[in-house]
Formats: structure tokens, C-alpha cells, sequence
């Protein structure tokens, strides 16, 4: 499967839209896939599994594939030399930070807490994202971000609202929210100093140093607590979660995030992720049969609408 070229015809046949426009979609489509990560973790805990071991097998099946694609665009001569050189390190730890360490407290924090409130939580991103980028450089926020991004929280606060009104236990609440705000501002720390990387080796380079680096990084946390044969002791519904989990909550829109990011930049590609709960929401309600309330739909508006103002210039 070559996604570089999928991606590209892709890309090419939305003629009609904006080079903004094709960036926030890029944006939106990743934030979609992301957002089931939440749904698959949910359906494997069922079976028992801890996060360390849910995230070591989610980045097994994710690792052969950034492995071949790295071989084949060498091989191609699509991944230079000198354009990698001195970039690797820090490749490295934006992607074990973005992708192991918010993967860890993401994951951890599901223990706890509910999919949509999971989803409400981990998209204070865009906040961080944007303060980041202000105190790193220096980007004064734009207009239109600043109007939606209140727009964005109010609707995100009504959906944790409702789900908050669900959850007994005040203080799993409260520890599994603060593990899930903590992945959040790991996230927003791998958006913001990425940039200036995918803006030097391209975001196909930065997404396979970034996600071999977290893998490894995953690898080596689950190894230190873990034995790694009991990794072959789980259903097979556990793998097969995990397995989906790599591909359509982690390659794809690993790769879709970063091209993102390259053509809009990290505040307008956070800010989009904010569509995230919505995502998250509905297929909570197909999947894991959960039920939609008045307050949870006024927020999905409000998120619809906070989306929608990025497309104005």
C-alpha cells in the first residue's frame, strides 16, 4: 500500500477547494480516524488488556509498516540525506513525546473515563497548541482562531458537562481527567515543535523518524514492566482492535496530520481537531451503543460551527 501516492491522488481531486480548504480537510480527516482510537480502546479492555500492553501491540502492527515505507522512499531517494542530518535527534523526541508519552497518559486515562469524555478532554490541544505557538514564536493568534476557539471550548465544556453528569466515581473522574489533559498538552507540545522539523525534512520523513522513535520508545517502556510473551495470551478480538488501532487510528492519520500541518500550520490544524469529540460521539453512540443528550448535541453544533469559521479568510 503506497500511501504517499493514495495520499496524493487523494489531494489532487479536491481541485475545487483551497490550499487552506485542503489542509483543514487533511486535518478533519485525521482528526476522524484519531478519533476512534478511543472506540478501539474501550473494545479491548473488555478482554482485559492494560495500556501498556494495548499500546506495545497497537505499535507492533504500526511499526513493520513505517519500517517498509521508510525502505521504499530511500530507496526512491525521496528521504535525503542532508536534509535528515541533524534532524533525527530531534525528530526523535517530538515523536516520543507526541506519540508514546500522550499515548501512554491517553490510554492510562480511558482506564477511568468514558470514549466521549476521553475525546471532550484530550481536545484542550488546540489550546495549548496555540499558547505554544504564541510563547515559542511569537505567532500572535489570528483573528478568526481567537473567535474559534472560545466557540470550540464552550461546546467541548456542554459535552463534558452531560458526561460528567454520568460518572459516580469523583475521584476516577477527576484522576483519569487529569491523565487525559496531560496527553493533551504532550500533544500539543508534538504539534507546535514539529513544524519548524516538517518544514526542514518534509512531513513524510518527520512522521516515519517521529513514529519509529515513539515505537521504539514503547517497546522499551513495556519491556522494563512487562513480559513479552504475554502479549500472545488475548483474544483475538484484542488483536484485531489493536491491529485497526494501528492502521486507521495511527499511520493514516499520522501521516494526514503532518502534510496538515505543512499546509496550514499548527494552530489552524489543532484548532480543527477540536471536531474530534464530535467524531468521537457519534461513534460511541453506533459502536458502544452510548446515548446522545440535548446538551452533547448543542456542543457538537458549537464544534461545527468553531470548525467552520477556519475555512474563512
Amino acid at each position: 500500500m503506497n500511501i504517499s501516492k493514495s495520499g496524493s491522488r487523494f489531494i489532487a481531486s479536491m481541485p475545487q477547494l483551497s490550499a487552506t480548504a485542503k489542509g483543514l480537510s487533511l486535518a478533519l480527516i485525521a482528526t476522524a480516524l484519531f478519533s476512534l482510537k478511543g472506540i478501539w480502546i474501550k473494545l479491548a479492555y473488555q478482554f482485559g488488556i492494560d495500556p501498556a500492553s494495548l499500546m506495545t501491540l497497537r505499535m507492533a502492527f504500526s511499526l513493520p509498516i513505517y519500517l517498509l515505507l521508510a525502505m521504499f522512499w530511500w530507496k526512491q531517494g525521496r528521504l535525503e540525506h542532508q536534509k535528515l542530518k541533524g534532524n533525527i535527534l530531534l525528530a526523535s523526541i517530538v515523536g516520543i513525546v507526541g506519540y508514546y508519552l500522550a499515548s501512554f497518559l491517553d490510554l492510562s486515562g480511558l482506564q477511568y473515563i468514558s470514549a466521549p469524555l476521553e475525546r471532550v478532554v484530550l481536545y484542550a490541544y488546540p489550546g495549548f497548541t496555540i499558547l505554544l505557538a504564541w510563547w515559542v514564536y511569537r505567532q500572535k493568534p489570528q483573528l478568526i482562531v481567537v473567535l474559534a476557539l472560545p466557540l470550540s471550548w464552550i461546546g467541548v465544556g456542554l459535552m463534558m458537562w452531560s458526561e460528567m453528569g454520568r460518572q459516580h466515581d469523583r475521584q476516577q473522574l477527576l484522576w483519569g481527567t487529569s491523565l487525559v489533559v496531560a496527553s493533551a498538552f504532550s500533544f500539543a507540545f508534538y504539534l507546535v515543535f514539529s513544524k519548524n522539523i516538517v518544514a526542514k525534512i518534509g512531513s513524510q520523513a518527520f512522521t516515519l523518524i517521529a513514529m519509529i522513535a515513539a515505537s521504539l520508545a514503547i517497546f522499551i517502556h513495556f519491556a522494563l514492566q512487562g513480559d513479552f510473551t504475554s502479549l500472545a495470551s488475548y483474544p483475538t478480538q484484542v488483536y484485531w482492535y489493536a491491529g485497526y488501532m494501528a492502521l486507521f487510528s495511527t499511520v493514516i492519520p499520522s501521516f494526514l496530520f503532518s502534510e496538515a500541518i505543512n499546509r496550514i500550520g499548527s494552530q489552524r490544524t489543532a484548532i480543527s481537531g477540536s471536531a474530534g469529540p464530535v467524531f468521537t460521539l457519534i461513534m460511541a453512540a453506533w459502536i458502544l451503543g452510548d446515548s446522545i443528550g440535548l446538551l452533547q448535541l448543542l456542543g457538537i453544533s458549537l464544534v461545527v460551527v468553531a470548525v467552520t469559521l477556519l475555512n474563512k479568510k
